[in-house]
């Protein structure tokens, strides 16, 4: 339908003899929630219709081109075409463009599904067209591959909410379930792994968000009858995060019980990834409860802004995203104020080498891999160098920035 209604935006310029078009419905999806897209488009086919239909040049090449469009039609070359027919079908046209429209049961039914290239025979549209429009949905189909495994019905997850006006609805985080909801953690690690430390292995486990569950980053086998039973359970926000804490700790435990195996076949910072099911290289950030205790959602949905509305607000330590930036630390309102929470390669937050080790497991970051070679072979120089570090440019992804200052240095008194 694209096709016609540009046509008649054009017919409308020729009418006010100018050749732009400034156009008063911007955004239609806030106006289908402000529920002011009704008035919009009422106004919009009644400035349509005054304008072409009120100067003779636009009014005939309209008739004149509908007249050649519905001739390769057996069904309408037959429907006469008056001046009032095509001012009522403008108003159909419009008001389809913007799916507003209802079915009418008459002609103009007929008219509609004809220009918008939905009536058998496809007279309308030229091969050229088609193909462009197969075309499209080739590559549509292509960009959506990596999602089919998500959606198979096998893997599929179904949650609901209704409210009148979800515009409103939304305006009040408190009241919005269904973000609340997309931001909770599922208590079934989507990552384990086990990595060497000071020849001791130790355990990390990620817990997905469902809204991370929502996007191509997951694979469709983590979506286990496990998962279902977990989130078949939820009552409220509180009660549902009281138990993945619960879930996560007993998980965290039993990891503890391990840890005092030894890692003595495996070199220093040996990773072996035992669970992974999120793809590689995904946005995200990520929130650090505890060591070896992590959640995952997409990017930017954990921030020190919605943080404040989360169950989970007086767990988490820091958050940080898929490039190693720290976008919250709970230092910043504790531990700092009362000098305590050194920055330590070694204690649990932003500085941690876990930090590190899950970006080159997640992303195959090169600074991550870097980091880790330094901890390894230059460990006391890099603590140095944090301990020294202001934190005025930053947290985080700035342990290679430490390296680099330290080269730059050796450099210039050499």
């Amino acid at each position: 339908l694209s096709s016609i209604y540009q046509t008649l935006i054009s017919l409308f310029n020729l009418s006010q003899d100018r050749f732009y078009y400034s156009n008063e419905i911007v955004n239609v999806f806030l106006d289908k929630m402000e529920m002011t897209i009704g008035g919009k488009v009422r106004a919009h086919e009644e400035n349509l219709s005054r304008e072409v239909f009120g100067a003779p040049v636009p009014t005939g090449i309209l008739l004149h081109i509908l007249q050649a469009k519905f001739e390769k039609c057996r069904n309408l070359s037959r429907q006469e075409l008056s001046r009032n027919t095509v001012q009522t079908l403008l108003r159909h046209i419009v008001q389809h463009k913007f799916e507003q429209r209802v079915v009418s049961g008459d002609i103009y039914d007929d008219f509609i599904r004809f220009l918008s290239g939905e009536q058998e025979g496809l007279m309308e549209i030229s091969y050229t067209k088609q193909q462009q429009k197969q075309k499209q949905k080739q590559q549509n189909k292509n960009q959506d591959s990596d999602t089919m495994e998500s959606f198979n019905e096998n893997n599929q997850l179904h949650f609901s909410d209704e409210m009148d006006n979800y515009f409103q609805y939304t305006l009040t985080p408190q009241s919005d379930l269904v973000k609340i909801f997309l931001n909770l953690p599922i208590a079934v690690p989507a990552l384990k792994l086990s990595y060497c430390l000071d020849g001791h292995l130790r355990y990390i486990n990620v817990y997905p968000t469902l809204q991370f569950l929502y996007s191509h980053h997951i694979q469709g086998a983590y979506i286990t009858k496990e998962v279902r039973n977990a989130l078949s359970a939820y009552a409220d926000p509180n009660t549902f995060c009281s138990k993945f804490l619960t879930t996560s700790q007993r998980i965290h435990s039993t990891d503890a019980e391990a840890q005092g195996g030894t890692g003595a076949e495996r070199e220093e910072l040996e990773v072996e990834v035992l669970i992974n099911h999120i793809r590689q290289s995904p946005q995200y950030t990520i929130a650090a409860l505890q060591d070896g205790q992590y959640m995952i959602g997409m990017k930017d949905q954990f921030n020190k802004h919605d943080l404040e509305t989360h169950p989970l607000k007086d767990s988490v330590q820091y958050i940080a995203d898929d490039m190693g930036f720290v976008l919250y630390d709970k230092r910043d309102n504790s531990e700092a104020k009362e000098g305590r929470g050194s920055k330590s390669v070694d204690d649990f937050g932003p500085y941690f080498i876990e930090q590190y080790i899950l970006m080159e497991v997640l992303s195959k970051q090169e600074v991550a891999q870097n980091v880790m070679d330094y901890y390894v072979k230059h460990k006391p120089k890099l603590q140095q160098a944090l301990q020294s570090y202001s934190e005025t440019q930053g947290k985080g992804f700035i342990c290679w920035r430490f390296i680099n200052d330290q080269r730059s240095l050796k450099t210039q008194s050499s």
